[in-house]
Parts: C-alpha cells; sequence; structure tokens
C-alpha cells in the first residue's frame, strides 16, 4: 500500500486518509450486511409466490436497498456516540 501523499513544504505530520476504516464505518458495515441478510430471508418466500422468474432480483435488489438505508442511518447513529 502507498503512502499517503504530503506536500512540500509541511510538517512531518500525515494527514487521514479518506479511505481509513474506522470503528464507525465497521460498524455501519456489520449493520448493513445484517440487514441484507434479514431483507433476503424475509422477502425471498414474498418474492417467489408473486415473481417467481425474477424473485432472485428482486430479492438482491431489495437487499441493497435496505442494506444502503440501514449504513446511512448506521453511520448516524454511531457517529453520536462518544
Amino acid at each position: 500500500m502507498t503512502e499517503p501523499f504530503v506536500p512540500r513544504g509541511t510538517d512531518d505530520r500525515r494527514a487521514s486518509t479518506a479511505g481509513r476504516w474506522t470503528k464507525q464505518s465497521a460498524g455501519a458495515t456489520f449493520a448493513a450486511l445484517a440487514g441484507f441478510l434479514i431483507t433476503r430471508d424475509v422477502t425471498f418466500g414474498l418474492y417467489v409466490r408473486t415473481l417467481p422468474g425474477r424473485a432472485y432480483t428482486a430479492t438482491v435488489l431489495t437487499g441493497f436497498a435496505v442494506s444502503a438505508v440501514v449504513y446511512r442511518l448506521a453511520r448516524l447513529w454511531l457517529r453520536r456516540l462518544p
């Protein structure tokens, strides 16, 4: 992995990188994964009966939508913790 770019003329302190893995992002990712798996288990049976030809696609798309919402909510909630 490469070191972050430090412009010339600055001191030796390194700026935090944007892609850094923090407790907030780890917790939010876990919440998003849990939301995806729970949504998959809940919606697949419904979609098999209502959309037999597109059950897998509809389940995955619903899981992605739920995980995106859960990720945002978890980041907001975890940001408030000390």
